[in-house]
């Protein structure tokens, strides 16, 4: 599998996983969550510096930052349900921004 192949497999899981957040879920899917767009950000936003995008490196530390499973953000869940909307969107657009390598 190449490696954009897996990054957009990334995205879309994350992006869906986050749209999923929205209904009431048991707290461990939550946590699950936090863990998975940790990981998921602090990757995409490697990938998005190798191919020189700023923009998207600082929305995915961003998105790392709010999502780290270290030190928590508590918020409301209309908030959440907010920003989970956004940074889904997110890892949807940035599939269209994933450049490919050319031979």
């Amino acid at each position: 599998m190449k490696n954009n192949e897996l990054f957009k497999i990334v995205l879309i899981v994350s992006g869906t996983m986050l749209l999923f957040a929205i209904a009431s879920l048991p707290y461990g899917y939550y946590q699950l969550l936090r863990l998975v767009i940790f990981v998921s950000g602090l990757f995409s936003a490697y990938n998005f510096y190798q191919s020189k995008n700023t923009r998207l490196v600082v929305a995915f530390s961003f998105t790392a930052f709010l999502f780290n499973p270290i030190a928590p953000v508590y918020l409301e869940k209309g908030t959440w349900i907010l920003i989970d909307l956004a940074i889904s969107f997110l890892f949807f657009y940035s599939i269209g921004q994933i450049q490919g390598k050319k031979s």
